[in-house]
């Protein structure tokens, strides 16, 4: 049941009227609608997930419940050990097990043994990534006391399960959804109106933005061989635009439909393309996944490695380099092995990690030099130097997240730093690159809001705004012909 679906649209709808008209005088029979609503909507995709769903709620429910009340040290901290080993070993069986063993396989090859392990067909449940690191984050919060383990039960199962956010995000930890669900909510009028626009601006995006680029980019990467360094740059745009419309516009849908329901779901894309360096963009990219990789691995293994150092330097290198520098890459490697089981997202991954070092290596020679140079940092020319720098960063390292392996990904790379680069692009689909200055523009204009159009025309006569919707409106259904899946929804 994709969110594109007009399927969906009559799930939401039943659940909407009956949410609001249904069970709002009583908030315990709300909340076990809303958790039947999102077992139902999961179901759907496959009824097996739900037994795994239903079993990593329950365990994570027992075990915080006991972190919270036992108050011996050792018994505590075993139990907090155990919730850890049963939701990451989850997430590691059925996303990680085959590529654990062929690189075994292949490790062993190496010294002259020939090895044959056992692999096994494990179906992904769709958004395992995202309900573990959901209930990862709620054990670790209860063993730290920064949260008190719910006790109602069927608070609990709601949320690590709560649909809108279920397959891709944003996760919305539970030290924030967990008040949320607990407390009565009101409906709000114009809450829901937003809400509804930012459905509406995310259907756009989707439909209409990255499904049209989807067309292009795959076109080009499945036969990369055979185009041009030209064509490829422009395959390696459509993608870099795709990923964005695509994620970010499955975000929008979620916290619309959040805030139908009374929720609010935290902001997950603050309109990152339009930066200047490398580590402002992942300050507005997929916020909910880089603050929880920020929280729980890099300053964690940031502060273990300040304790062991106990001088300014550790042979010659200084401290605070290699605290960050390790921190960092231990973060990105996680974070591209998050992504998926394929060499290609740890490359990607550790490109990142790679820039985001020398953005924080460099950042003090850069503020010394622009003074010496007597160039200030708002400079309009250095401004449109930065983005065109990070831009062509950051489009580069979707070769790697696109391409299906690491043989494909260099291929790309060569074919595009080649003599074939100063040639015409092969393909050059006019209506798809007006309607992304189009997009690019609305995005520029309402980069100060929530989302591209949460205020666009707030001024304006109502039948003028009323006719912008509508023109929305009419992109969707003329653009969606075909329902497509979201990125995400492989991780």
């Amino acid at each position: 049941m994709l969110f594109t679906s007009i399927t969906f649209a009559f799930f939401l709808l039943a659940v909407f009227i009956l949410y609001w008209f249904g069970f709002s005088r009583n908030l315990k029979l709300q909340n076990l609608f809303l958790l039947v609503s999102s077992y139902f909507f999961y179901g759907w995709w496959d009824l097996r997930f739900l037994l795994l769903l239903f079993f990593i709620s329950s365990s994570n429910y027992i075990i915080a419940i006991g972190i919270q009340k036992i108050e011996n040290n050792l018994f505590r901290k075993s139990l907090f050990i155990t919730g850890l080993i049963i939701n990451i070993g989850t997430l590691v069986i059925f996303k990680y097990f085959n590529f654990f063993m062929d690189g075994i396989v292949h490790a062993i090859s190496l010294i002259g043994i020939k090895a044959n392990l056992q692999t096994f067909n494990i179906i992904l449940p769709v958004g395992i990534s995202f309900y573990i690191f959901l209930s990862l984050s709620y054990i670790i919060d209860c063993y730290q006391h920064k949260l008190s383990a719910v006790s109602n039960f069927f608070d609990a199962l709601l949320t690590f399960s709560f649909f809108p956010i279920i397959l891709a995000g944003p996760i919305q930890r539970p030290i924030s959804l967990l008040p949320q669900i607990q407390n009565k909510r009101i409906f709000n009028y114009d809450k829901a109106a937003d809400g509804l626009r930012q459905i509406l601006w995310g259907l756009f995006m989707k439909i209409v933005i990255a499904d049209r680029c989807a067309v292009h980019s795959n076109l080009i990467f499945a036969d990369s061989s055979t185009y041009a360094g030209s064509t490829l740059i422009l395959g390696i745009f459509f993608f870099t635009v795709q990923i964005y419309a695509d994620f970010a516009g499955y975000s929008n849908i979620a916290i619309g439909i959040g805030k139908l329901l009374g929720f609010n779901i935290m902001q997950n894309f603050n309109f990152p393309y339009f930066v200047r360096d490398i580590r402002e963009f992942w300050k507005r990219w997929n916020i909910s996944l880089t603050t929880w990789f920020r929280d729980y691995v890099f300053l964690p293994i940031a502060y273990y490695v300040s304790r062991n150092i106990k001088s300014d330097h550790f042979y010659l290198i200084k401290a605070e380099f290699l605290i960050y520098t390790v921190g960092i890459a231990f973060t990105w490697i996680l974070t591209g092995l998050w992504h998926g089981a394929n060499y290609t997202f740890i490359i990607w991954g550790l490109f990142h990690g790679f820039f985001l070092i020398i953005n924080h290596v460099g950042a003090k020679p850069r503020k010394r030099l622009l003074k010496r140079l007597n160039i200030r940092n708002d400079n309009i020319m250095l401004t449109i130097v930065d983005f065109l720098v990070t831009f062509i960063i950051i489009m580069l390292s979707w070769i790697f997240f696109k391409a299906d392996n690491l043989g494909h990904a260099l291929s790309y790379f060569s074919g595009i730093f080649s003599l074939s680069i100063f040639t015409i692009p092969v393909i050059i689909p006019k209506v798809t690159l007006l309607l992304i200055a189009g997009f690019s523009i609305v995005e520029w204009m309402g980069r100060g809001q929530e989302y591209a159009i949460a205020k666009l025309g707030s001024n304006w006569p109502f039948l003028v705004r009323w006719a912008i919707y509508y023109g929305i409106i009419l992109l969707i259904f003329y653009f969606g012909g075909s329902e497509q899946q979201f990125i995400y929804f492989q991780f």
